[in-house]
């Protein structure tokens, strides 16, 4: 599966809007340390963010796995109604 590279706050959407399935933090080769943050969306498509400093992916990894297991969840619902 093709790894398509997509904008940090594009990724943050898709996860907000329930578009984003599963979520993971990968260690990257270049820079040694820095990390990118890989999704797979419900139509199987694999994104990732490319690599920044640790400490920024960290953070930005835990909002997105929120909005993928609750936030989007409760967004969703509410703009349902």
């Amino acid at each position: 599966m093709k790894l398509l590279q997509v904008e940090l706050i594009k990724l943050e959407g898709m996860a907000m809007n329930g578009l984003i399935e599963a979520v993971e933090l990968v260690e990257c080769s270049e820079p040694p340390g820095w990390m990118e943050i890989r999704a797979k969306t419900l139509e199987g498509k694999l994104y990732g963010t490319g690599c920044m400093e640790p400490e920024a992916a960290k953070r930005n990894y835990t909002v997105i796995k929120l909005y993928v297991k609750n936030w989007g969840k409760l967004i969703n619902e509410k703009s349902e109604r």
